[in-house]
């Protein structure tokens, strides 16, 4: 079952940073309310480590378990961090934004409980090719589960031991078109995991594999 590694590590070192950055130097967006988009989405337990998962994605051998859930999630992009790039056709590409996100999880199958979660975001620009165009988007903070997260590995000296709070990571690609403004589609992988004992022991966590609709407003 999957766990946090180095992926996972980055991607927490990579938000802590943004945060840090984005305090000093962000150009804030108009701060007048909680919330700008919001993402309803379905998800299904994947039977692998983080690091395997994007060898599995690709060549779609992926071993399935019979945990799902359902989930709503509410974002919030507060600014960008100025970390300007160049897009494929050479025009600019923008810079790195960021913000947060809650997340409110609804679990079936495997485990039955529900599940909260915030994490601070960053997001890249989207490139276009053609008329489709595509964002990477990863974030880090916590996640509790209100009952027992019973899909979820235990440690190993306890394995029928299950714990509520743990790491909450996020990697996704956000797809859409260039004249639809205002929906999108995303794909992500939802990570839970103990952050080599910080949080939770070792080999605790979960990975659900996941697509949904995004609403701007």
């Amino acid at each position: 079952m999957p766990r946090l590694n180095k992926i996972g590590s980055a991607s927490l070192l990579m938000t802590l940073l943004g945060l840090h950055l984005g305090s000093a130097q962000a150009d804030q967006q108009p701060t007048d309310r909680w919330f700008d988009s919001a993402t309803v989405y379905v998800a299904q337990g994947a039977d692998h480590n983080l690091t395997e998962l994007p060898g599995k994605i690709v060549t779609a051998d992926i071993n399935w378990d019979k945990s799902y859930f359902t989930a709503i999630a509410a974002g919030k992009t507060r600014g960008t961090l100025g970390a300007s790039m160049a897009s494929l056709d050479g025009t600019p590409f923008g810079a790195i934004s960021h913000g947060y996100e809650v997340v409110l999880v609804k679990h079936r199958g495997l485990q039955s409980n529900l599940e909260a979660g915030a994490a601070y975001m960053l997001r890249t620009p989207t490139a276009y090719l053609g008329p489709v165009g595509v964002n990477f988007g990863t974030g880090a903070g916590l996640s509790y589960a209100f009952g027992t997260p019973s899909y979820e590995d235990g440690p190993k000296n306890e394995p029928d031991r299950h714990y509520r709070l743990q790491l909450l990571a996020l990697f996704e690609l956000e797809w859409r078109l260039r004249d639809v403004k205002d929906i999108s589609l995303v794909t992500r992988v939802y990570h839970r995991s103990g952050v080599y004992g910080l949080i939770a022991p070792r080999n605790v966590g979960s990975n659900f594999l996941a697509a949904g609709l995004r609403f701007q407003f």
